[in-house]
């Protein structure tokens, strides 16, 4: 395992990529990246989606960089990234440099 590089990064896709994200963030964790993704909601409760939704807008504009996998151009994050100054990139790049 790698040290971490206090990289905070956040991992972004469509439901449909739920398998992809994951292991995206279990491959950047096991190279030193602090990640987080989406807040799982349990339940039809809207209070509980707005509560995830507010978190998952935190991490966002936490970030030091915004992962995104597969066509995200429908998503929210990458729109928050950007309004904050988070810098956008596809997996693949960051998988990339992580080799």
């Amino acid at each position: 395992m790698h040290e971490p590089t206090c990289l905070r990064v956040y991992v972004t896709g469509s439901a449909a990529e739920a398998a992809l994200i994951a292991e995206a963030a279990d491959e950047l964790t096991a190279a030193g990246y602090l990640v987080t993704t989406a807040t799982p909601t349990v339940g039809p409760d809207v209070y509980d989606l707005l509560d995830a939704v507010g978190d998952d807008l935190d991490a966002v504009a936490a970030a030091d960089l915004l992962v995104t996998v597969g066509d995200c151009s429908t998503l929210f994050e990458p729109v928050i990234a950007e309004l904050h100054g988070v810098p956008v990139v596809a997996v693949e790049t960051v998988q990339a440099g992580a080799r």
